[in-house]
């Protein structure tokens, strides 16, 4: 699984759970957190693969492979930091096959060995229109990009998707029906292939469209970190950096605490390092550290973080 972050921002607020000095204690940190998209999908935390159909016909192909391409990196910029992270795969359609099929998914989540698949079917292309030629302004200027016209295209296009870590295990269907623009530069007299050839454009203006769908909504929420006051340096340490969202420090500072002979403080140790990997984009790790810590014993708020854990990433 890609590593992406489930949470953004700081804010914090104390609060003690024992008066005790020698007790463990806790503060609250409030994160903005990464909720289910507007499509009812939840991809935080998951990797990603998007193909497309393709029919050996050529305008039709680029069309939809500049969809797939406009939807991928709208995706990567909200959930990679625009980092390329999302496999792109064309594969061709064959007549009388269902791609809607959730066995045709599934196959696809195996063959590319990503949690979520998009699959983006053969678009209907509608015959491009083509508006007003003007002459460019200005004066140094190419003859052959002297005039600009606009061209439009209605299109209808449909993708299934399929989250292979849901509990629904089931295909969502997900339709498009619109017109769109661009421009296109000419000598005066613009051709047919040259029409054509802008149509990628409005493709990619269609993906990036359709990705909207599909990104992160934002709430804010609280967690607990577990420090000792006046006990071994780290746990101080290891609770400012927290404090400063510094999870990869505050985890190192962590995990020496877990072998301590006090097995309190193992299990409170396991647990901020759970809410550390979880807040890094390690869900799966979260939990294995969760399941230590209540082994060693059971922290009252390793329930609550296991229901969060579960509610963002959808497990």
């Amino acid at each position: 699984m890609k590593k992406t972050s489930l949470s953004r921002g700081l804010a914090l607020a104390s609060i003690v759970l024992a008066l005790a000095s020698c007790a463990p204690q806790a503060f609250v940190i409030r994160p903005e957190m990464r909720t289910a998209s507007k499509s009812g999908l939840n991809l935080a935390g998951k990797s990603m693969a998007v193909v497309y159909l393709t029919e050996g016909k050529e305008v039709s192909d680029a069309f939809n492979a500049s969809i797939a391409e406009g939807f991928a990196t709208k995706l990567e910029q909200d959930y990679f930091g625009g980092h390329e992270a999302i496999g792109l795969f064309k594969m061709p359609s064959i007549s009388g096959s269902d791609y809607s099929a959730k066995d045709s998914l599934i196959r696809l989540v195996m063959d590319s060995g990503q949690d979520v698949v998009f699959l983006f079917d053969v678009p209907q292309i509608g015959e491009p229109s083509l508006g007003k030629t003007l002459k460019v302004a200005g004066r140094k200027v190419n003859p052959d990009s002297a005039y600009v016209s606009s061209v439009s295209t209605h299109f209808q296009t449909k993708v299934y998707v399929y989250d292979s870590m849901s509990k629904e295990d089931k295909v969502l269907a997900f339709s498009g029906d619109k017109t769109l623009s661009t421009d296109v530069y000419t000598s005066g007299d613009p051709k047919r292939s040259e029409v054509e050839a802008s149509l990628p454009d409005i493709g990619y203006k269609a993906g990036t469209l359709a990705a909207n769908s599909f990104l992160s909504t934002w709430k804010q929420d609280y967690f607990q970190v577990i420090y000792y006051d006046g006990a071994e340096a780290a746990w101080n340490k290891a609770a400012q950096q927290a404090y400063s969202f510094q999870w990869d420090k505050a985890i190192q500072e962590w995990l020496p605490l877990t072998s301590s002979k006090n097995a309190e403080k193992r299990a409170c140790a396991a647990y901020n390092i759970g809410l550390g990997c979880f807040m890094s984009g390690l869900p799966d790790l979260a939990l294995e550290w969760l399941d230590r810590s209540d082994k060693d014993m059971p922290v009252s708020l390793s329930k609550d973080l296991r229901r969060k854990i579960k509610e963002y990433t959808g497990r």
